[in-house]
């Protein structure tokens, strides 16, 4: 078991910006990619998603006294905020972490191999998505009075049906995916974009069907056709950081670090992309080759990944500084019982998630990702104290004096564990 606790404790030290690289390698020898030139793939993704990282510490370092703006603004916040890298650590502290690995990347060939889908998903670190919901299942089963043996069948079944549930996800939206995000051969294989893509796909859909609102597309285009150079994304989000500046009393220097880097932001992400699809096109191309002889020239095959590729999109960008009031605003409805300073460094990813049935408009992007943070905080203030009791099963605290909860645990699936556990009185 310590020898198992140390591989866990290795892989999650490493980061999925490390992990990944040798990750790529390992595939592209399998697909027959010679191994210096499978190598550069690996270090270029590495290097996209090492860029991808530095700019978002750099977005939310920037964006931090805005924040700390709200945070003395309320009270009644009695729940911490561990985020995602939180919840993703107390995932692959599970004793059962990497057994479910391996039989996903199995059970994946097979799938393909079957015609079940399209989709392989190489974005290993990820799959922390799916050990959440089966380690939920296991420490709810255990609450439940279920014998160890039991809960980890139980466990084991939630994590393979949630897997399967990814890929054929993953197959659905991959032409959306492919077309909105200029990604050709990839899809996302994340959980939680699923559901925040849900959301988005009703709220747009509704949106669509109101008169006058249907007419709107105020998306990055048509501010740089209508105003040139002063519509640009890069400027345009400037003067953003300049209002968010001055909605929170911001002195001079701090107003101009903040909307300079916004809009620095807008200007290498896209470049960060691009770099990672350079490494990622050669593997995406010879997988297509390989499974294309031995399926036939119809089937294709999609590269499952990481959703930070959508990070390039200049809609998403621009809308994630005008979530940050709105989101912290969020935060103070009846309900919520924690100040979301952890969750809201992941609001690039919403806000670029929803621009993608938004089609870029700004305006669907924003009530899209207003309505996903409803829906989130709600959520996650809820499931406060089974997360905290997963915490404390796991090891990843030793007590229950304060509550904790995380963003990724508010995914359909864990939601359902968590509701039917209630309805019987687990928890």
């Amino acid at each position: 078991m310590q020898i198992i606790n140390s591989i866990i404790q290795f892989i999650m030290d490493l980061g999925g910006a490390i992990f990944l690289p040798f990750m790529i390698t390992i595939l592209g020898l399998f697909f027959k990619i010679k191994f210096f030139d499978s190598f550069r793939n690996g270090l270029r993704i590495g290097a996209g998603f090492l860029g991808i990282t530095v700019i978002l510490e750099m977005l939310c370092s920037c964006l931090n006294p805005a924040v700390e703006f709200y945070s003395g603004m309320g009270s009644g916040f009695t729940v911490i905020d561990i985020g995602w890298e939180g919840i993703a650590a107390i995932a692959w502290s599970t004793p059962f972490a990497l057994i479910i690995v391996p039989i996903c990347l199995v059970l994946n060939y097979f799938l393909i191999r079957l015609r079940f889908t399209k989709t392989m998903d190489v974005d290993v670190w990820n799959y922390f998505h799916v050990i959440l919901g089966a380690a939920m299942a296991y420490y709810v089963a255990q609450l439940a009075g279920l014998s160890a043996s039991a809960a980890i069948i139980a466990a084991m079944l939630v994590a393979v049906g949630t897997f399967v549930i990814i890929l054929k996800m993953a197959d659905w939206v991959a032409p959306y995916w492919q077309k909105h995000y200029n990604l050709p051969g990839t899809t996302c294989c994340n959980n939680d974009a699923f559901q925040i893509w849900a959301i988005d796909y009703v709220v747009c859909w509704i949106m669509d069907r109101i008169p006058v609102i249907n007419k709107i597309n105020l998306n990055a285009k048509w501010f740089s056709d209508k105003f040139g150079s002063l519509g640009e994304t890069s400027v345009l989000t400037f003067f953003v950081g300049i209002l968010i500046s001055l909605i929170t009393r911001q002195d001079l220097a701090t107003m101009l670090t903040m909307s300079v880097t916004l809009s620095a932001a807008i200007v290498i992400l896209p470049r960060m992309v691009s770099l990672l699809m350079e490494g990622l096109n050669p593997i995406s191309n010879a997988a297509r080759k390989i499974f294309k002889q031995k399926l036939g020239d119809g089937y294709d095959i999609y590269i499952g990944m990481d959703e930070a590729l959508c990070l390039g999109d200049e809609s998403g960008i621009q809308c994630a500084a005008i979530m940050i009031p709105i989101g912290l605003a969020v935060a103070f409805l009846p309900g919520v019982n924690f100040f979301p300073i952890a969750s809201l460094g992941s609001m690039v990813y919403t806000t670029c998630m929803c621009s993608l049935f938004a089609r870029g408009d700004i305006l669907k992007t924003v009530i899209a990702s207003t309505v996903n943070c409803i829906y989130s905080y709600q959520v996650l203030s809820w499931m406060a104290p089974l997360v905290t009791k997963l915490a404390v099963n796991t090891g990843y605290i030793t007590n229950t004096a304060g509550m904790v909860t995380g963003s990724s645990v508010e995914e359909f699936h864990c939601l359902i564990i968590a509701l039917v556990s209630k309805l019987f009185g687990v928890w």
